[in-house]
């Protein structure tokens, strides 16, 4: 049964019962209300009665003392006379609230107004009397006082006749209430069971098999779990998971060797920031915890270098980091997932294969060198063995003596250069990049002699840019190298230094080197994977690392490199865009170097 049907079966198997209960809840809550009304009458009775017996005792009392004061004629009998004046006008008014909804009962409590209205005036008057004219009017007064007790009495006898008719209604009214509630949950029961019992065996059903759905999911879901807890323990980089808070609760074998935690046990519950120390590895500095980092921008945080990872043993790993946010149904973090991958093998395989390649180019250049010093040596023994034969003059001694100190100049220059091109700096200086072409060009003049080409310079700047001038010596070593393999027959090679800025950031200003020349260009497919590691277009002359250790090079000086090229006939050409800022602000430059294992 798909969700449609069991929501429709399960619809019709509860909206009887619920219409059933609401009809006896509209029944019960009528017939209350006819329950509640009926005491209420019973109420107001019992108060009108209340009422009227105190202001009847009012009206005893006030006789009481006028016939006190009339036999003792002492002034104090009268002070439960005027007390009890006040009581009556009260009691009155509240009688007239009372019976509001009786006119028979509100006459009589006019008329009965009327009388103690009467009868106290008479009381007035009789006070201010002389004893004998009291006498006269005291039949008066009497028989006002009797009509009193008469409509009290008809005005108590009526009320109790209401009171016993209001509590006869209510006590049929609760019997009614009570068997109504008792017939209609009999029938609601047995018409509820007698047309749900079907659908109740369906839903049973149902819900059985519902139940054991779910028990299969819960397998395949115990499964996957295992199969995902396998994984993660298999993978390669280091994985942390933690809650919110930045406790941790998952830590694979990989995370615990390079934070020193063999204990996954020892490790969880822990803040992020005691099992794992992140630091800066230009300054040694720690690092913003990378959970309040995910918390604050609420996405995916990537660090790479020059992040550091400090062990519990202290030792130090270079790192990068991935900081992941787990977001649960209702759109709130639940936890963060760090990946830490160990980048020493690659940073160390970096190394390696920039030094093969500057020892690729050392070598092809040893062989062009070997060969450019051994025309000035046999220039030089020449010039020797003249001199020795002592028959010229000493003006020719003297130009042969200045050929000879040129031509050892020339070695030294060449040897020089090459000694220059393979030394490293041990830390960043200041370079003036058009020394480092003038270096370059040196190096490479045989080359550029043989094959015919025509170098122009256009050195606008020789301000200095911070970096590692044998690497940088490197990078224009592969550019010129490049160009002059792309003129066989001979061309142009332009090298324009100047100052310059990012396109996308000018405030970032540096020195942009251009290296251009009129060569046979680079075709279109080569194009895309021109800076791909062991990609080469020259054969076996080629180790298909130049490119690629440049573009590292580059990247490294936090610098820009870019190409256009075309093959078009008789307007081909490469040109090469190098930007160098003057400033680093990632601190790539200041990493320690990874010894070799």
């Amino acid at each position: 049964m798909d969700e449609r049907n069991f929501q429709r079966l399960l619809r019709r198997t509860v909206a009887l019962p619920v219409a059933l209960l609401a009809l006896l809840a509209v029944v019960l809550v009528v017939e209350i209300l006819y329950l509640t009304a009926s005491l209420r009458k019973v109420d107001s009775t019992l108060e009108v009665i209340s009422n009227a017996r105190a202001l009847l005792r009012y009206m005893v009392n006030m006789e009481s003392a006028i016939r006190g004061f009339y036999l003792t004629g002492k002034a104090e009998y009268l002070q439960p006379y005027i007390a009890d004046k006040s009581g009556v006008s009260r009691e009155l008014d509240i009688l007239r609230q009372l019976t509001a909804d009786n006119p028979v009962q509100e006459h009589r409590i006019e008329e009965l107004s009327e009388l103690d209205r009467r009868w106290i005036a008479f009381a007035d008057r009789s006070l201010a009397e002389s004893q004998q004219d009291r006498a006269a009017e005291f039949e008066q007064g009497r028989q006002l006082m009797d009509r009193i007790h008469v409509l009290h009495t008809q005005l108590l006898d009526t009320q109790y006749a209401i009171g016993t008719a209001s509590e006869r209604r209510a006590a049929m009214m609760n019997k009614i209430v009570l068997a109504t509630a008792v017939g209609l949950s009999m029938l609601i029961a047995v018409v509820w069971f007698t047309t749900t019992r079907r659908e109740l065996r369906t839903l049973s059903s149902t819900y059985e098999r519902h139940l054991q759905a779910e028990e299969e999911k819960s397998r395949q879901l115990a499964e996957s779990r295992e199969s995902f807890q396998i994984t993660l323990n298999s993978l390669g980089d280091a994985v942390i998971a933690t809650d919110a808070e930045g406790n941790v609760r998952y830590i694979n074998p990989v995370a615990q060797q390079l934070t020193g935690w063999p204990d996954y046990t020892e490790a969880r519950g822990r803040p992020l920031r005691e099992v794992a120390h992140f630091i800066d590895q230009r300054t040694g500095a720690a690092l913003t915890d990378p959970i309040e980092m995910v918390r604050r921008e609420e996405k995916v945080v990537r660090l790479s270098e020059p992040v550091g990872l400090v062990s519990r043993s202290g030792q130090e790993y270079p790192i990068e980091m991935t900081g992941s946010p787990i977001i649960n149904d209702e759109g709130q973090l639940s936890g963060v997932v760090v990946v830490l991958r160990d980048v020493t093998q690659r940073r160390q395989t970096e190394q390696t294969l920039q030094a093969s390649d500057r020892l690729t180019q050392a070598g092809r250049m040893a062989a062009t060198i070997a060969h450019e010093i051994r025309n000035p040596l046999d220039t030089v023994s020449n010039l020797l063995y003249l001199l020795r034969q002592k028959s010229y003059s000493e003006p020719d001694t003297q130009q042969y003596l200045e050929l000879a100190s040129e031509e050892l100049a020339r070695i030294t220059q060449i040897t020089g250069q090459l000694l220059t091109f393979h030394r490293e700096a041990q830390a960043p200086v200041q370079v003036d990049l058009c020394k480092v072409l003038e270096s370059v060009l040196t190096l490479y003049s045989p080359q550029i002699q043989v094959g015919g080409v025509r170098v122009t310079r256009r050195f606008e700047t020789h301000r200095a840019v911070r970096g590692f001038p044998g690497e940088l010596r490197q990078v224009f070593a592969n550019l010129v190298s490049n160009a002059i393999h792309s003129m066989p027959g001979g061309g142009q090679l332009l090298l324009h230094v100047y100052e310059s800025s990012l396109p996308n950031d000018r405030s970032r200003r540096g020195v942009r080197v251009t290296v251009l020349d009129n060569g046979t260009g680079i075709l279109p497919e080569v194009r895309g994977n021109l800076f791909a590691p062991f990609y080469t277009t020259k054969g076996e002359a080629g180790t298909g690392l130049g490119l690629w250790v440049t573009r590292g090079i580059i990247e490294k000086h936090e610098g820009t490199i870019h190409f256009i090229s075309t093959v078009r006939p008789g307007r081909s050409g490469t040109a090469f865009s190098i930007f160098l800022p003057f400033q680093q602000l990632g601190g790539k430059l200041d990493l320690p170097r990874i010894p070799h294992a």
